[in-house]
């Protein structure tokens, strides 16, 4: 049978169009696509369905024209900004809606760090006007804002720089501690009061003469690193001031105190090592069971820093039962003493042996006990007393070293190396020298950080 010329042309044609439909791909501006759809140019871009979403969270104004909700993975570029404060603020950019979620995913991830830096040294002034001063660069004054990108959670960091000036000498070594707190205000609330947030800081400083003898020898700006960090919700596009700030806190045993002018000179109204001539004050009942009469001088049970002679009671012989009081005299001229010894009290288990000091004005005890142990077992206490107090100026005073014995056949109590000092003596010529170190070799830093949603 004789075939149709046009039935095969027609039949080729066919199949023709079947395999294209079937390996159908689309090129734009290129003849040899690679996936489904192939754009290709070197100077113009793709542009996604520019759109205004109004929320995270929120689907519209996009829709699906087959009705219905979203289709996983639809694509958008949103052109608005929204500014509630909440986690489902938008911003410019691509977003992608996650069916599961009800949510529009942007496409990049969201950062922000910005870092402000101390700009030069502050040397602190102990006695400054209003007690906080400006860190340069960080300062009050400086009128510093953060503007943040995003709602959502922020991290702020505070780094501080704190380091000791110099410490006055005296015959061999001599160590002080310097602090101070920082002060971080931020308004949180965007209201124009700023919350406060204080943290303290310290650091060391020391002389010694033993290192170049014949030479002095001072360790100051030993500068200590802390950080302080603060998490806070902060809302997008809204502007915080913020500042940092320092307050030096008085300096005893620094150069004037930590300040540049000459504070009054120490003098001192007690300084006792018990060495040649001195006759004890005592409240006690003799008892020849026991081997001293109530508190002598002598050389017997010392403690670690009291050679030599020394103020003591012993009560370890059997059915000593005495009980001491010495005391020591000095009138202050101003308001504050400083006070220091060396002490040893050694208990003896299951007696009710004690050992105090304290102060008094001739009519009542003054402030709290300076040192109270009382019956805590067989105890060997061997340590040394540094603080101040509160007297009245003009008032006799004494200080007062208590040994009660207990149910007969206790141990025995040392005292050494007393000194009660006041400031009151001339003023000291100006000098920079005792004030602390806020930067140096390192500067004070604060950091804000956008973490997430």
């Amino acid at each position: 049978m004789k075939k149709n010329t046009s039935t095969y042309i027609i039949i080729f044609f066919a199949l023709i169009c079947f395999t294209t439909n079937t390996l159908a791909q689309v090129g734009i501006n290129t003849t040899d696509p690679k996936g489904i759809l192939d754009v290709n140019s070197s100077t113009t871009g793709l542009v996604y369905p520019n759109v205004a979403l109004t929320a995270a969270n929120v689907s519209s104004p996009v829709v699906n024209p087959q009705g219905g909700a979203l289709v996983d993975g639809t694509v958008v570029y949103n052109t608005n900004t929204t500014f509630t404060g909440t986690t489902n603020d938008v911003y410019p950019g691509i977003y992608t809606w996650h069916a599961s979620s009800s949510k529009w995913l942007i496409h990049y991830k969201k950062r922000q760090s910005e870092l402000f830096n101390q700009t030069s040294l502050l040397r602190t002034q102990a006695d400054a006007a209003g007690g906080y001063e400006d860190i340069p660069g960080l300062g009050v004054s400086d009128a510093n804002t953060f503007t943040a990108k995003y709602s959502g959670l922020y991290r702020i960091e505070v780094k501080s720089i704190f380091g000791a000036g110099r410490t006055y000498k005296n015959t061999s070594m001599y160590v002080a501690l310097a602090s101070g707190s920082f002060r971080f205000a931020f308004d949180i609330d965007n209201d124009g009061t700023s919350d406060n947030s204080d943290f303290e800081t310290s650091a060391y400083s020391a002389y010694s003469s033993y290192i170049s003898p014949g030479s002095d020898t001072y360790y100051e700006d030993i500068w200590v690193e802390s950080y302080d960090v603060f998490y806070v919700n902060l809302t997008a596009d809204a502007i915080y001031p913020f500042s940092l700030t320092f307050d030096a806190y008085d300096a005893p045993g620094f150069i004037n105190n930590g300040s540049t002018t000459g504070v009054p000179s120490s003098v001192d109204l007690i300084n006792e090592d018990f060495e040649g001539s001195y006759t004890v004050t005592q409240s006690h009942t003799s008892d020849p069971q026991c081997s001293t009469d109530g508190w002598e001088i002598n050389s017997n049970n010392s403690c670690t820093d009291c050679p030599g002679d020394h103020l003591s009671i012993n009560g370890a012989n059997n059915n000593c039962t005495q009980d001491a009081t010495a005391y020591m005299s000095f009138t202050p001229t101003v308001n504050t003493v400083y006070i220091s010894f060396d002490y040893r009290f050694r208990e003896r288990s299951g007696k009710f042996d004690s050992f105090r000091v304290y102060l008094h004005d001739g009519t009542s005890q003054v402030g709290a006990d300076l040192v109270n142990i009382d019956n805590s077992g067989s105890v060997d206490t061997n340590a040394s007393y540094n603080g101040s107090a509160t007297v009245v100026a003009g008032t006799p005073h004494t200080i007062r070293f208590e040994y009660i014995n207990g149910v007969k056949q206790a141990r025995y109590a040392s005292v050494d190396n007393v000194i009660i000092s006041e400031l009151s003596g001339p003023s000291g010529a100006s000098s920079d020298l005792g004030r602390a170190y806020v930067g140096n070799e390192a500067d004070c830093q604060i950091e804000f950080t956008y973490i997430g949603e």
